[in-house]
């Protein structure tokens, strides 16, 4: 069955390389999935980035696909092995229960008082760097912050995605290129990765709204903080 469902998120991964979704007006392939496979939203959202997420983890991947780690397990594991020893959190899901593997995993990504100097270190190493390349007419953009602050960053992209701020398959990438390449029947090269894309996009979008907010704090002279103000008053004072 672990193997079986590898070979199912292997092919929803490949499903959303392509665009597949697309055609059914879906905005993505999670929604996709959620709808076609009566899944909550929540459960598709997390196949679709466990899925892309194995493409960076080969010992995890490896371990999956042969059957020796469950769902369950790589689930958990792909939210930290990143930022850790793969093999190690990989050699450890084979030995550890589900629940424990996640609790585990929870433990990492939290913070607890064994982690809190990694939790320091990563808070000092937090930067972003720019490098233009002109030649190609883009720009990398390298980030690495705090895991937690990585969580916000990526649950902003997600709420972008959600509304609709991205390209929308193959067709539109293909619709959207110079024409020089647009005849020449040259791909555009974000087009064998929509997931990718579509965070690319969900960045830009979220850098939009940020733009937009900031003038209008700027013309006002206000904080960009939200504050709410709760006023407590009696019956007698409200018929007054």
């Amino acid at each position: 069955m672990n193997a079986e469902t590898y070979r199912l998120l292997m092919l929803v991964r490949d499903f959303d390389d392509r665009f597949g979704w697309a055609k059914w007006g879906c905005r993505n392939c999670a929604e996709w999935l959620a709808w076609r496979c009566q899944l909550s939203l929540s459960a598709a959202r997390e196949k679709v980035r466990t899925a892309h997420a194995l493409r960076k983890m080969p010992a995890i991947a490896a371990g999956f696909a042969d059957g020796r780690l469950s769902y369950s397990k790589v689930r958990a594991l792909t939210r930290v092995a990143e930022s850790h020893d793969e093999e190690k959190l990989a050699a450890y899901a084979l030995q550890a229960t589900a629940v424990q593997v996640e609790e585990r995993c929870r433990q990492i990504r939290n913070g607890t008082p064994e982690s809190v100097g990694g939790a320091w270190r990563a808070w000092e190493r937090r930067s972003l760097t720019l490098r233009r390349d002109q030649a190609r007419g883009t720009m990398a953009i390298s980030v690495e912050v705090p895991l937690e602050d990585g969580e916000l960053i990526a649950q902003a992209l997600e709420r972008a995605v959600e509304a609709g701020e991205t390209a929308m398959g193959y067709e539109f990438a293909s619709s959207s290129a110079p024409p020089g390449v647009r005849d020449s029947g040259e791909a555009p090269s974000s087009a064998g990765d929509g997931w990718l894309a579509q965070q690319a996009d969900a960045l830009v979008a979220v850098a939009k709204a940020y733009l937009t907010g900031g003038s209008e704090v700027a013309k006002s002279g206000s904080s960009a903080d939200l504050y709410q103000v709760v006023v407590h008053a009696d019956h007698a004072a409200l018929r007054v």
